[in-house]
């Protein structure tokens, strides 16, 4: 009797556990898709290496850049309903650069959030360098962004 008692308990405490887990696995998954769907509304994906991908997030100033510098990671979230991101961006060439960047901001229609007032800023790569370059949008009516790149005379 005393046996089938403890096999009872240990049965109950198994399914408890059980049930804790099952629970907690299905608000983090809630939580997560959550954090998908708003970076899918932000304009992108997040937490990728494929550079191929992220075509849509980079304009090219200049010709001469354009196989030279690469989004390798583009990152995005909301803080206070303003989109903050953060784009890696590397040197492909075997020889050290010097960039000029800055952010461009669209609303949900597609149109340029206060356009023409980001400032050029300067980045300098070694052959093959990763950077991590981040940005935030001017108001909380910029839901996607594209990085222009070109090269610093």
């Amino acid at each position: 009797m005393e046996i089938l008692n403890m096999r009872s308990r240990l049965l109950v405490i198994i399914l408890v556990t059980l049930l804790i887990v099952f629970f907690c696995v299905s608000l983090l998954g809630e939580k997560v898709f959550a954090e998908h769907k708003r970076d899918a509304e932000a304009g992108g994906r997040t937490d990728t290496n494929d550079t191929g991908s992220y075509d849509t997030f980079i304009v090219y100033d200049n010709p001469k850049v354009k196989n030279k510098v690469k989004i390798y990671n583009v990152k995005m979230r909301y803080v206070n309903d303003v989109l903050q991101t953060s784009v890696t961006l590397v040197n492909c060439t075997k020889k050290p650069m010097n960039i000029v960047y800055k952010f461009m901001w669209f609303d949900k229609d597609d149109f340029e959030v206060r356009a023409n007032t980001s400032p050029w800023l300067p980045l300098y790569f070694q052959p093959g360098e990763q950077k991590t370059v981040q940005g935030v949008a001017p108001n909380p009516s910029a839901k996607s962004f594209k990085i222009k790149i070109s090269i610093d005379n």
